[in-house]
């Protein structure tokens, strides 16, 4: 019986052939995948997944560890041939000096020779005294001290050049014996077994040896070259002399340097060892101190703290200078921080990274492994954040080539990071570009667009007034850093008390208000509105365009507020100050206001042209209609109407205490 046959798809070729580069373009090699070491089950037993991932963690750091030891040997092969070339150079000069000089010894006994002869003849003839006895003959102390220490240096080398062609071997056979092709936990005990050896052997103390006996071989030559050139020429001798000081100084700087400063990139193979000599010394020093300091009035104040550091540079002893660099870093953790996002910022070049960088933002500000995320943004370039920021925002409402999914999704991300970008900035060095940039972007038409696409989505609404505000803040020229941790712990009140009551987007948006009225109590406020003005009105427009009903009633309800704690501090006289801004608030928020409700017939009579330079008065929901009642018939929830209550609490809990 005949067995049936598959069936064959007939694939018709193209006529131009095949394009081998489109096929791997649309059908790339699947990558092969490392096998997990938890998945597997071609285990013997139950201890190979374990052992497994001792071998594979141990080969790696191997392979690392032999490559490093051959990359040391190949730089000690090369430098110690170059050296030792020159040196034997030298040398090849220098050892006449140890014994006669042939000539002299041939002219002495000719000399002799002839005297004999003459007075053979009965002539008298006297030799030299010039010519030296070859009996007598004696190596000066400078050559000798020349060639003992060229010799010196020269063996020093090949000695070292040795044991570089030895640690190639030790590196090759290590891996080899460590990396048997067995059963995984034969394999671990092998591996475990050598490392111990080489633990134990100081192994990786010798390698570090290798560069130290080089370098003791190269001064070693110095100083033999500078006894060679002392009865030379004086004048040589002064040069190189000079030279070698120099290189001398800067060895000596380069080996102390991370003493001192444990961010130093500079290393020499002594400075360990000079690292180790420092802490004792200061151990010593320490406890001498704790000796004397309990016998003096100053016991009980120095003794902990000279026990502190006493522990400290215990743990530094027996670490080394990579514990003290790393207490170091993490010591000024916020300042590294700073630096490190400034560089990946300058790092990037596409819109689609600067967009995944300020996507991190807030979820770096929330992070509880950073201490301060707010002071990162503070770093010596904290204002090349601002300026990317405006520039991806520029672009993104500019370019005709970004589809409107991808400019709503930037212009969210902006509007979350800009509450960051705009307040940590140094105006003491930035300002004038800062500003000139913020200015240029908040007139455009491109940032009311910016407004108008935030003012459609609702879940943005409140980020929107924090932004704005933010803005209004950044555009001030005296800023300094007490209106900024003002501000932030404001906003932190805000989202922790504020928001058991009303929603996330009304809790920004008071905490934008509260914002406004705590730049006005300073005299610079009024720069800050004159700033915003050409687009402070927009922006409350947007957000009255996205709903009259019940942000903006939130809104105003909320100023009210607001302005009756501002009001009554003014009359009971605690700030004289408050009454004449408590006007300029007034006039520039009514017209505000009055905007919000063009097309709602419903503007309050409070905010009545009269009002605004006469005394300020308390603002109550009779005189205002969308308060209370009224406020109910448009639309405000019951936990919107107690705000007034929120406010009151917050004020006994200390909201006000930072205010100026």
């Amino acid at each position: 019986m005949s067995q049936p046959h598959a069936a064959i798809n007939i694939v018709n070729l193209p006529e131009g052939g095949i394009d081998t580069a489109d096929l791997r373009y649309q059908y790339p090699p699947q990558l092969a995948q490392k096998q997990p070491i938890w998945g597997r089950s071609d285990f013997v037993d139950g201890s190979g997944p374990l052992f497994n991932m001792y071998v594979e963690m141990t080969a790696d750091e191997d392979k690392k560890m032999a490559e490093t030891w051959k990359a040391d040997a190949d730089g000690i092969l090369v430098f110690t041939g170059l050296f030792s070339a020159a040196v034997a150079a030298l040398i090849a000069v220098s050892i006449q000096d140890l014994k006669q000089n042939s000539q002299d010894t041939s002219a002495f006994y000719l000399a002799n020779i002839y005297q004999l002869l003459a007075n053979a003849n009965g002539s008298h003839v006297s030799i030299p005294s010039t010519l030296p006895d070859p009996s007598q003959f004696s190596p000066s102390a400078s050559a000798v001290w020349v060639n003992s220490l060229w010799f010196l240096s020269l063996a020093i080398s090949l000695t070292c050049a040795m044991l570089a062609t030895l640690l190639q071997q030790w590196a090759r056979r290590y891996v080899k014996v460590t990396q048997p092709r067995y059963s995984p936990h034969k394999r671990a005990r092998i591996r475990a077994f050598f490392a111990e050896g080489v633990d134990k052997l100081h192994l990786p103390w010798a390698v570090e040896a290798l560069p130290t006996l080089i370098h003791l071989s190269l001064f070693l030559f110095f100083a033999g070259l500078v006894v060679f050139l002392f009865n030379v020429n004086h004048t040589v001798f002064k040069v190189v002399m000079c030279w070698v000081g120099i290189c001398t100084g800067l060895y000596i700087c380069v080996t102390l340097m991370p003493i001192f400063r444990h961010d130093s990139p500079y290393y020499a193979p002594l400075s360990e060892s000079a690292w180790f000599l420092y802490a004792g010394t200061l151990l010593v020093v320490f406890q001498i101190l704790r000796w004397f300091s309990a016998f003096s009035c100053f016991s009980y104040a120095t003794w902990d703290r000279l026990g502190d550091l006493k522990d400290r540079y215990h743990r530094w002893c027996l670490h080394g200078i990579g514990k003290a660099a790393e207490e170091s870093a993490q010591k000024l953790s916020s300042e590294i921080d700073g630096r490190a996002l400034i560089w990946t910022l300058e790092s990037l070049d596409e819109d689609h990274e600067l967009e995944q960088f300020f996507a991190s933002i807030p979820g770096f500000c929330s992070s509880s492994l950073i201490p301060e995320p707010l002071e990162a943004f503070k770093a010596p370039n904290g204002g090349a954040m601002t300026q990317a920021l405006i520039g991806l925002m520029h672009r993104t409402l500019t370019s005709n080539l970004v589809t409107e999914s991808v400019k709503q999704r930037r212009i969210a991300l902006c509007t979350k990071a800009m509450n960051v970008a705009s307040l940590p900035i140094n105006w003491a060095i930035f300002e004038p570009v800062l500003y000139r940039e913020w200015n240029g972007l908040l007139k455009s038409v491109e940032f009311g667009q910016f407004l108008m696409r935030i003012s459609y989505q609702s879940t943005f609404v409140g980020y929107h007034a924090r932004c704005v505000i933010s803005v209004i803040l950044a555009s001030t020229k005296e800023y300094d850093d007490r209106w900024f941790e003002l501000a932030t712990d404001h906003l932190g009140i805000t989202k922790g008390v504020l928001e058991k009551y009303i929603g996330h987007g009304d809790s920004m948006v008071l905490a934008s208000l509260i914002d406004i009225s705590r730049r006005t109590f300073r005299d610079y406020a009024k720069y800050g509105w004159t700033v915003g003005a050409g687009w402070r009105s927009k922006s409350l427009k947007s957000v009255s365009e996205f709903n009259t009903r019940d942000t903006v009633p939130g809104l105003q309800h909320d100023f009210c507020s607001l302005w009756n704690e501002v009001v009554l501090k003014a009359q009971n006289g605690k700030d004289d100050r408050l009454e004449s801004i408590s006007i300029f608030l007034l006039r520039h928020i009514r017209h505000a206001f009055i905007d919000l409700h063009e097309g709602t017939n419903a503007a309050p009579t409070a905010f009545s042209a009269s009002t605004a330079d006469e005394n300020p008065v308390l603002l109550s929901p009779s005189s205002y209609p969308l308060c209370g009642v009224e406020g109910h018939r448009h639309g405000i929830s019951d936990s919107t109407s107690r705000i007034p209550e929120v406010i009151a609490g917050s004020t006994k809990n200390g909201l006000n205490a930072s205010y100026p």
